[in-house]
C-alpha cells in the first residue's frame, strides 16, 4: 500500500545554489537545523513543571536564559546557529514550584520578517546579503545574553543595540538606548556589574560605523546605579577583531580581542563572510581605565595565537596588577568562519580542540605591544565559565564550567553528533586548593551554561532599590555558598531538564531536577534574578512610580540617518 506522502506533489527545491528558492516554510537539511538543533519556534507558558527531588525553598526568583531560534528558514542554506532570533526562556521559582514562560524578542528584524512571513536578512553581519526591503533596518537578533538592569531585561547581541523587555510578561518594550545616552551601533552581550558601586560597565566594538563595516573603533561606557552615564571614551583597535567578553576589576576593564578578523567591505559585497580566522595573528588584550579614560590611555598587550572563550574572574592583586582568567582554545572554535580562501572545518574537528583556563597577570603600565605569557594554566577542558557574581572585581577562588571529557562514553548511535559540542560534564574548580569537583550525567546528555544562585541572597545584576544602605560587615557573602542551575540536554529524547546542585558539591549529583516535556534550542547565556528585586523594581517602574516606566529609544541610530557610508570610521586596518 502506498504511503500517504507518496501522493503529495513533488515540491520545488527548497534551496538552489545555497539560497532559498521556495516559499515553503521548510528549514535546511544541514546539521544546524536538524535533531536537537531543530528550531523550537515556541512561545507559551507552562504552570508547575514536573519536579523530581526537592527544590530548595530559598531559590525564589527567575532563571532567565536566551536561545538563538530561527523564526523563519534562513535566506542562505549554510546559515549558522548565531543568526537565530532571540527567544527568552523564564523559569520562575516560588516555594518549590517552577513555572515556564517563553517569548521571542521583538527586534526590528523580527517585526520586519513577521510582516513579510519570511526571512529578509542574509549572512551573519553582512548587510550586503540582505533583501532590499530591509535596508536601514537594525539587523540584530538580540540572541546572546539577557541581563536584569533597573527593572528591565536587556536582550543583547554584540552586533547591535540592546532591546528592553518586561521581566514578568517578557513583552518587548523596544530598542533601549539608556534614555538617549548610548548611541553606538553595537553593544556587548557581556556588560559587567560592579557589586560594590552598582555600576554597569559596558562596551561596543566595531562601533564607529553601522556595526557591520569593519570599523576599528571601541567605545566604553559606565552607567551608574541611577541610570546616568558617567563615563564614555572611544578607543582604536589594531584591527577589527571580535571582542566577545571582558573582565572588570576595581580600576580597569580588560578587553580580549580574538584574531577572528573582519574581512573587508569588498569581500562582504561579494557575498563573503564578515569574519575570518587568522591563524598567524596574536591574541590581544586591551586595558583601559574605568574612570577618566582618554583615547590614548588604552594599552594593548599581545600573546601567541588562540581563541578566547568566556571570562571567569578579574581583579587587582597587591601589586596593582590585573589578574585575568578565561578559557582559551588551541585553534579556531568558530570553524564556520575559516581563514580566507579556506573551506570550513567541521564540528567533529572543533570538538577535538582543547580549551584550558588561563590565568594572566597584566601590568597596566606596560608599553603597548608588550608580549605576555600566562602566569598559570588550569589544565581542564571547558567553557562557559561562571563565578559567584558577588565577587566580580574582587579576589575570588571558585568557578564553574561545562567540561569536555572524551574519556567518558558517548552513545553516538542514539544521539548522533553532540549538538553544540560534547559538553558532557559539569565542573566546580578552585584556584587555591585546585579542587576538581565534576559531575557526569551519562552517555546521552550534554550541558548548557550554568548559573550561580546565592543561598537566600539577592542577585547582583542590577542595583537593588535599597542599595544606598550601608553594607553590613556581618552579612558579607561566603563565596560559593549557594546553588548551580543548569540545563541538561537529553540528546536521545530531544528534551531538557533543569538540574539544581549544591554549588560546592557537584559530584554528589543534583538535589532536584525540573523536567521539561520538550526540548529547548541550545542557548547561550542567562542569569538568575531574585524575586525581591523583581517586585521592588515593578513598583518603581509603575506609571506613578518613583522611576517610571522603561522608555524605548526615541531617536534612530546615527547610521540610520546617514546610511551607506562604507568602511566605518577608520576601515578594517585601523592603527593605534
Amino acid at each position: 500500500m502506498a504511503h500517504l506522502f507518496s501522493y503529495l506533489p513533488v515540491s520545488t527545491p527548497n534551496y538552489t545554489s545555497g539560497k532559498k528558492s521556495s516559499t515553503q516554510i521548510k528549514y535546511p537539511s544541514t546539521s544546524v537545523f536538524q535533531g536537537f538543533n531543530t528550531p523550537s519556534r515556541l512561545e507559551g507558558s507552562i504552570q508547575d513543571l514536573e519536579v523530581s527531588g526537592t527544590i530548595p525553598t530559598d531559590i525564589n526568583g527567575t532563571f532567565y536564559r536566551i536561545q538563538p531560534d530561527h523564526r523563519y528558514p534562513p535566506l542562505f542554506e549554510e546559515d549558522i546557529h548565531f543568526s537565530g532570533d532571540g527567544n527568552v526562556s523564564a523559569f520562575s521559582f516560588s516555594n518549590g514550584h517552577v513555572d515556564f514562560h517563553q517569548r521571542y524578542v521583538r527586534t526590528d528584524r523580527f517585526l520586519a520578517e513577521t510582516e513579510a512571513r519570511k526571512a529578509l536578512f542574509g549572512k551573519y553581519r553582512n548587510v550586503y546579503t540582505d533583501s532590499e526591503m530591509v535596508r536601514g533596518v537594525i539587523r540584530t537578533v538580540s540572541n546572546t545574553n539577557v541581563v536584569f538592569w533597573r527593572g528591565m531585561l536587556l536582550a543583547t547581541k554584540e552586533d547591535g543595540p540592546p532591546f528592553a523587555m518586561d521581566p514578568v510578561t517578557l513583552e518587548t518594550v523596544g530598542r533601549y538606548d539608556f534614555e538617549g545616552q548610548v548611541e553606538s551601533p553595537t553593544f556587548t552581550a557581556h556588560p559587567k556589574f560592579d557589586p560594590e558601586t552598582g555600576e554597569m560597565v559596558c562596551f561596543g566594538y566595531e562601533a564607529g560605523g553601522d556595526g557591520h563595516d569593519g570599523s576599528c573603533d571601541i567605545v566604553v561606557y559606565t552607567i551608574d546605579k541611577f541610570g546616568k552615564k558617567t563615563e564614555e571614551c572611544w578607543y582604536k583597535a589594531p584591527f577589527c577583531g571580535m571582542i566577545h567578553d571582558c573582565g572588570l576589576s576595581e580600576n580597569y576593564l580588560v578587553l580580549p580581542m580574538t584574531p577572528l578578523k573582519c574581512t573587508s567591505v569588498e569581500n562582504m559585497k561579494n557575498g563573503g563572510n564578515h569574519f575570518a580566522w587568522d591563524p598567524n595573528e596574536d591574541q590581544w588584550y586591551g586595558i583601559v581605565p574605568r574612570r577618566g579614560g582618554k583615547p590614548e590611555d588604552i594599552v594593548w598587550l599581545r600573546a601567541d595565537n588562540g581563541f578566547h572563550g568566556h571570562v571567569a574572574g578579574c581583579y587587582e592583586n597587591s601589586d596593582g596588577h590585573i589578574v585575568f582568567d578565561l578559557t582559551i582554545a588551541s585553534d579556531n572554535v568558530f570553524f564556520f568562519f575559516p581563514p580566507l580562501n579556506t573551506p570550513p572545518s567541521t564540528l567533529p574537528q572543533r570538538n577535538k580542540l582543547t580549551s584550558p583556563t588561563y590565568r594572566w597577570i597584566f601590568d597596566p603600565s606596560s608599553p603597548n605591544n608588550t608580549r605576555v605569557t600566562p602566569a598559570e594554566v588550569f589544565d581542564i577542558n571547558g567553557e562557559f565559565s561562571r563565578i559567584d557574581d558577588r565577587f566580580v572585581t574582587k579576589k575570588y577562588n571558585h568557578f564553574w564550567q561545562v567540561q569536555i571529557d572524551p574519556s567518558k562514553p558517548y552513545d553516538f548511535q542514539k544521539c548522533g553528533p553532540p549538538a553544540g559540542g560534547l559538553f558532557n560534564s559539569l565542573g566546580h574548580f578552585t584556584w587555591d586548593e585546585k579542587v576538581r569537583d565534576v559531575y557526569w550525567a551519562g552517555p546521552t546528555t550534554t550541558f548548557q551554561e550554568p548559573v550561580f544562585v546565592p543561598r537566600g541572597a539577592s542577585s547582583t545584576s542590577s542595583p537593588s532599590p535599597s542599595s544606598d544602605a550601608e553594607p553590613n560587615p556581618e552579612a558579607a557573602p561566603v563565596e560559593g555558598d549557594g546553588y548551580l542551575l543548569v540545563l541538561l540536554n537529553h540528546l536521545d529524547e530531544l528534551r531538557n531538564d533543569i538540574l539544581i546542585f549544591d554549588a560546592l558539591e557537584l559530584a554528589k549529583g543534583p538535589v532536584a531536577a525540573i523536567h521539561m516535556p520538550f526540548k529547548l534550542r541550545l542557548g547561550l547565556h542567562g542569569n538568575f534574578v531574585d524575586q525581591r528585586d523583581i517586585e521592588a523594581w515593578q513598583k518603581l517602574r509603575k506609571e506613578d512610580g518613583e522611576v517610571g516606566p522603561v522608555r524605548k529609544a526615541e531617536r534612530p541610530l546615527k547610521w540610520q540617518i546617514a546610511p551607506g557610508k562604507d568602511g566605518g570610521v577608520n576601515g578594517t586596518n585601523g592603527t593605534m
